[in-house]
């Protein structure tokens, strides 16, 4: 093959042809001992005069050796530990033009043939910008991706586009300008979000095919949200309130038998108070651990979750709401027990009896109950 040009891309259908037609064009300018932000011996430097400064040598270093342990990897067929240790080198390096064409070939051996795709885009601008000659191979390198390209648009008919509608593909936002767009996406499980002000969040899980697939996701009109419970209306201005009115809870007016069915109502409610303390305590381990499940693998440190990251940690929230919910039921009926065990009438020859008052008033902001008495 005569110096410096690309070899040709084999026609095939099947990806393992594809992949072995990116190997040979990854491979055939960039040596496994090569540099990944420098070009092989032979080849022009390629550090041009920039207005901004480069990464630091320390960061070169440790590129490099990245890209090295990668290479190594690829040829051993651990392909996921290759591509996870070349996007670690492109975070300290965004300009490695090697290390983002070996993440490239990497990502489209696993079928990630969007990233692989947006990679090498990328990867020709950066060097075409910098005058460096692999701006040609890695422009031919997107070009034979793009007809395995899978697509997906994510449609908004005129009815759906509520105000402040927003959209979300895998947690990402998308543009207002990229809805109804055919976008290139890998293949496989994709989450698709909807939300807006005053409207119910609408979301989906749509698998998207390879090898040149097209699909387009309707986003239906939100739901309106139902209003809140109005607060009590306030006494008009002017007009005079009464106190509300002090019941006595006199137990010496009960009966013995009277007492004694405060009691079983009590025990009852307090029973129920522990059920339901039982209950906070399960819901709570269990959004816990769909939490911490999230976190193993599906979402990193900045929240970002792919499709099942993003169905633990809603399962985590919907245990959590649920947790509180049970365990200020349970509080409250454990309370309410101890009021009524509190107030329950004695039997007839038993010492005297306790007297308790209960007041209750209700206001613009809300209700309220004032218990006391005497022992």
């Amino acid at each position: 093959m005569p110096r410096g040009a690309l070899p040709k891309i084999p026609c095939c259908s099947r990806p393992r042809g594809l992949a072995s037609a990116l190997a040979a064009l990854s491979l055939s300018l960039a040596p496994a001992s090569g540099q990944a932000g420098e070009p092989g011996p032979a080849q022009p430097p390629l550090e041009q005069p920039r207005p901004n400064p480069g990464p630091s040598g320390g960061h070169k270093e440790q590129v490099l050796a990245l890209y090295q342990a990668a290479t190594r990897l690829l040829e051993a067929g651990r392909i996921a530990e290759a591509c996870a240790m070349l996007e670690q080198g492109r975070t300290l390096d965004p300009t490695a033009l090697n290390l983002l064409l070996r993440l490239g070939e990497c990502l489209a051996r696993t079928g990630r043939t969007a990233g692989a795709w947006n990679v090498f885009s990328e990867t020709a601008a950066i060097a075409k910008s910098a005058g460096d000659p692999r701006a040609a191979r890695a422009a031919a390198l997107a070009a034979a991706l793009e007809p395995r390209l899978s697509r997906m648009a994510i449609a908004v008919p005129p009815g759906s586009a509520a105000p402040g509608l927003e959209i979300r593909r895998n947690g990402v936002l998308l543009l207002p300008s990229q809805w109804g767009q055919p976008l290139p996406v890998d293949p496989g499980t994709h989450t698709i979000e909807a939300q807006a002000p005053g409207r119910k969040r609408w979301s989906v899980e749509h698998v998207v095919p390879p090898d040149g697939a097209g699909v387009v996701i309707d986003v239906p009109l939100l739901l309106a949200q139902e209003p809140p419970p109005r607060a009590l209306a306030a006494a008009p201005k002017g007009q005079t309130t009464q106190a509300p009115p002090v019941l006595p809870i006199d137990d010496r007016v009960a009966g013995a038998g009277a007492g004694r069915a405060q009691r079983v109502i009590a025990l009852a409610t307090g029973g129920a108070g522990l059920v339901g303390l039982g209950l906070g305590a399960v819901f709570g381990a269990e959004a816990i651990a769909r939490r911490d499940a999230s976190n193993r693998g599906h979402c990193d440190a900045r929240s970002r979750c792919d499709a099942v990251g993003v169905s633990l940690r809603e399962d985590a929230q919907e245990a959590g709401t649920a947790s509180t919910i049970a365990f200020s039921t349970g509080t409250a009926a454990l309370l309410a027990a101890g009021l009524l065990l509190w107030t329950a009438p004695p039997s007839a020859a038993g010492p005297p009896s306790r007297r308790a008052t209960a007041a209750a008033a209700a206001g613009p902001g809300g209700f309220s109950l004032v218990v006391g008495g005497s022992y």
